[in-house]
């Protein structure tokens, strides 16, 4: 059944509902903020040694994150200043924070809450108007969030676009591909390059333990038992013996309310020194990739 935009609005909320101030402060947010603008509740956000971080509300429109420092907070201050430190030098966002608690530990009153809130909301206002102004504001398209046509018509597909798709035949549209479905790992781009569009996982399965560096400029294809080394040895000796092509990575994900997502992580090409049958290796050699004219007609698979 397809997710409407109540639905997501509706089940984000839930993911929060567990924590009195954070439901109270992203309802209220929610509620007076602009239907064109995006939001995200429960951010992933990877840091540059590794680690997950969740923040409390992301804005996609405007590289923001506010986070709702509830009692806890109290006693992890600097915990809290290093991991701001590592979400900011990795993603070059900026992060916003609504504070519950006095210096005293004296807890705020509702209507001070509120009035927080709503000069947050305000701020997040101007920031949409500052966009409008410049030309630069993207409304937030429910329904055209997961389709190519914006892609398209752009002529590009950039990876500091956090570009999802939820379909396979979406994603390969901007590379050719005019069928109507179609469920492969990988597909080779009809134009003659001899470039090919990759869907990996990038966690075990099957015979494979697909990894991608923190950084995002290495894809490791693991081999997890001899079929899957016997595959990695033929795929290297072919790449030694052949021009190298690019390989466009959609990397199989989950967004934040756990659906299957597509996620554009860049261009990469096969690493042949670097590779062994143990492991293959990818680097990332564009971050951007230019869409491809249509070719022939593809059946629906």
């Amino acid at each position: 059944m397809k997710m409407t935009k109540t639905d997501y609005i509706l089940k984000s909320l839930v993911k929060v509902s567990n924590k009195r101030w954070e439901f109270f402060i992203i309802s209220r947010i929610v509620h007076q903020l602009d239907d064109d603008i995006e939001f995200v509740t429960q951010q992933l956000v990877r840091g540059g040694d590794g680690r997950r971080y969740l923040t409390d509300l992301y804005f996609p429109q405007f590289d923001l994150h506010l986070e709702i420092d509830e009692r806890h907070h109290l006693t992890n201050e600097e915990l809290d200043r290093f991991r701001e430190m590592d979400i900011v030098q990795e993603t070059n966002h900026k992060v916003e924070h609504l504070k519950i608690f006095e210096k005293s530990r004296a807890e705020k009153t509702l209507q001070q809450i509120k009035r927080k809130v709503d000069d947050f909301v305000d701020f997040v206002q101007k920031r949409k108007q500052e966009l409008e102004k410049n030309g630069k504001f993207i409304p937030w398209d429910w329904e055209n969030r997961y389709s190519a046509d914006p892609i398209i018509q752009r002529g590009y597909i950039d990876v500091d676009d956090s570009v999802t798709f939820r379909l396979q035949a979406e994603a390969l549209r901007c590379f050719g591909f005019s069928g109507k479905t179609i469920r492969r790992g990988t597909w080779h781009i009809r134009d003659g390059s001899g470039d090919w569009v990759w869907f990996p996982r990038l966690y075990p399965h099957y015979i494979w333990n697909n990894e991608i560096s923190v950084n995002g400029d290495h894809i490791f294809q693991r081999a997890m038992g001899e079929e899957a080394r016997e595959h990695n040895f033929r795929q290297n000796k072919k790449a030694a013996s052949e021009r190298l092509v690019s390989v466009v990575v959609f990397a199989k994900a989950r967004d934040s309310l756990g659906s299957n997502v597509l996620r554009y992580v860049g261009t990469f090409q096969h690493n042949v020194a670097a590779s062994s049958r143990e492991v293959i290796q990818f680097d990332r050699i564009r971050t951007r990739e230019d869409i491809r004219k249509f070719f022939k007609i593809e059946n629906s698979l």
